[in-house]
């Protein structure tokens, strides 16, 4: 073996020893970057060579610069995100509504002071106090009913302008990550693994998936395919795109999806998981049950309320008419709930008595629509107006707790699951400060080789 042979060898091992020791500080430069796999170089023993009759090892070479990743654990966290994107704007959803529905005053409390009024009413049919706390507990209770309404509507505007965040964010790394495809491409081209480049594109992977419920598939070639309820939103370099420009019948913004080649269609109803499609059914189906719900409630509450008051005199001896001013359409009946022009100007015209000739002293009437309180109506299922509206509040509550538990679980298996990533991929600062150390001594002992082979080779030359 050569002089030379040694001083190449010597060379050859400084590189390497260099090589590791800028991976570890790559490592720990990145320590703290979310996403980051921490690196690891290969060495391999150069193939020896026969000289004189021996096989003459030839040092080292680096193979290959690997990412320590656990594929099923990555698998896992995609998965967990897409879980976790979907409960999360349930939860807020179910918890806006909820606020809507106090534990106390609010509806039932509104609703529950209308009925001591009339019960007032009966006990003085004459009174005109009595009269007036009606209509004024009437209007409070119309109010109330038009506020709650007020609050989801909004509750469904905010969720209409998430659902557009969304597919904005949903495009853009959309885009990014088709972009990542081809540099990955043509990173890998020659052999080497792009190790920082796929970490960015999980990362990536992870939110846009968490937005979509999405599912990843790596090909052969190393770029990624990403699917959403089998629409395809990245391959290779090719990617979708979502827009919100276009309304739905029910005013909101509808979700359109354009195609890599360029087809576009409404899938409002197609995107089902993840963030947006939480935020979809929240929006469309979530809240506008609860909304129909209180709608019927009010429009049952107003049909029953007049055809009781129409039974009845007022202190004039007139018939009773409608004490609410008469709903249209079952859509928007619990904003419209009014106290009739005529009763609101004259509370002498409630109709309190049951026979003409009996007025004033007559409260049947009175007690009649009293007794609607614990009324079964099969317009509302064969429940009463207290029961109805109570078991939409406990509904809502159940609803609420149930998301919330939901969301605390997924999270769960989140943090865990990345526990068990960090675990593998993460970066030790112990180990990679062990290793620094290791790799720099391995380069000193490398750089005095290089020194004796040149002493050895100067000496040589000397002779």
């Amino acid at each position: 073996m050569s002089i030379t042979a040694t001083l190449s060898l010597a060379a050859e091992a400084l590189k390497a020893q260099q090589v590791a020791l800028q991976t570890t500080g790559h490592n720990i430069a990145n320590s703290a970057t979310p996403g980051f796999s921490r690196q690891r170089v290969q060495f391999v023993s150069e193939t020896p060579a026969f000289e004189g009759g021996m096989l003459v090892g030839q040092g080292v070479n680096v193979a290959a610069i690997t990412r320590i990743v656990d594929r099923f654990a990555e698998a896992e966290l995609l998965g967990l995100h897409g879980n976790v994107g979907y409960s999360e704007p349930q939860n807020r959803a179910l918890a806006a509504i909820q606020e809507a529905f106090p534990l106390s005053g609010g509806v039932a409390g509104a609703l529950g002071e209308f009925f001591a009024a009339w019960s007032d009413l009966a006990n003085h049919p004459a009174g005109t106090a009595e009269r007036v706390a009606v209509v004024a507990k009437a209007r409070a209770l119309g109010e109330s009913l038009a506020q709650t309404r007020e609050v989801l509507i909004s509750s469904q505007l905010d969720l209409d302008q998430e659902v557009t965040a969304a597919a904005a964010r949903i495009n853009i790394l959309a885009a990014q990550i088709a972009e990542l495809n081809a540099r990955v491409t043509a990173s890998e081209a020659g052999g080497q693994t792009a190790n920082d480049l796929r970490d960015q594109r999980q990362t990536l992977l992870q939110e846009l998936i968490g937005l979509t419920g999405a599912t990843a598939r790596e090909e052969a070639d190393g770029q990624i395919t990403v699917e959403a309820s089998g629409l395809l939103l990245v391959g290779g370099a090719r990617y979708a795109s979502l827009d919100t420009s276009a309304a739905t019948s029910n005013g909101f913004r509808a979700v359109s999806y354009r195609s890599p080649e360029g087809t576009s269609f409404d899938a409002t109803a197609i995107l089902s998981g993840g963030t947006i499609g939480s935020l979809i059914d929240a929006r469309d189906v979530g809240v506008q049950d609860v909304i129909d719900r209180l709608d019927s409630f009010a429009q049952a509450l107003v049909e029953q309320i007049n055809t009781q008051h129409a039974l009845g005199y007022d202190l004039t001896g007139a018939s009773g008419g409608d004490f609410f001013e008469p709903l249209g359409t079952l859509p928007g009946a619990a904003a419209s709930v009014r106290v009739s022009v005529g009763v609101a100007a004259d509370p002498r015209l409630i109709a309190a008595a049951e026979d003409p000739a009996a007025v004033p002293g007559d409260n049947r009437n009175a007690l009649a629509m009293l007794g609607l309180r614990d009324s079964t109506l099969p317009a509302l299922g064969g429940l009463t107006l207290e029961d109805h509206f109570f078991s939409l509040v406990g509904d809502v509550g159940a609803r609420a707790e149930a998301a919330q538990a939901r969301l605390e679980f997924q999270q769960t298996l989140l943090a865990r699951a990345q526990e068990r990533r960090e675990s593998v991929s993460g970066v030790n600062i112990d180990e990679e400060m062990t290793k620094l150390i290791q790799f720099q001594r391995a380069f000193e002992a490398a750089s005095v080789l290089l020194r004796t082979a040149d002493e050895m080779y100067e000496v040589l030359i000397k002779l």
